[in-house]
């Protein structure tokens, strides 16, 4: 018989727009650079018109970098005895890593700033994770795991 989950996250970084959403900026970006494109051309400013694509051409490297990284997620699941940590890369690789729940301790800079990501503390080792997450989510985290984790250790001492 599998022991009870505790605390089970997933932890990814909020995407502001669908696919859908962002076709629809690239689309309305390309209509108006084209426009914009023709206009300088009528007016003999023809140069302009390979910067704008070479514009068009970043906006879609930085979109393409966007998404990569919002594809990563880590997932954390407290039972009673053990501690997962199972980070998936942006290929969609996963790394699972389990420690004892009573070895582990959630450390958090209070404020939390951009730079500061919760970390786990199980036996000497420091497993950052969350740095996907803003503030304010690596704090709510960071307190319910806390929370979570006092539960399990009230739950093997009985």
């Amino acid at each position: 018989m599998s022991e009870p989950i505790i605390f089970r996250e997933i932890l990814q970084q909020h995407q502001a727009l669908s696919q859908r959403g962002w076709a629809i900026v690239f689309v309305a970006l390309g209509v108006f650079f084209t426009g914009f494109g023709l206009a300088m051309f009528i007016n003999g400013a023809w140069p302009v018109i390979g910067f704008l694509g070479v514009e068009i051409g970043a906006l879609y490297v930085g979109y393409r970098v966007m998404t990569g990284r919002a594809r990563r997620q880590e997932e954390v699941i407290l039972t009673p005895t053990t501690l997962s940590l199972q980070p998936r890369d942006p290929k969609g690789r996963l790394h699972r890593e389990s420690f004892p729940a009573h070895d582990c301790a959630v450390l958090i800079n209070r404020p939390t700033t951009w730079d500061d990501p919760v970390v786990l503390r199980a036996g000497n080792r420091r497993i950052p994770f969350g740095s996907d997450l803003n503030p304010d989510q690596r704090q709510d985290v960071a307190d319910r795991l806390l929370k979570a984790l006092s539960q399990a250790r009230q739950q093997v001492s009985r």
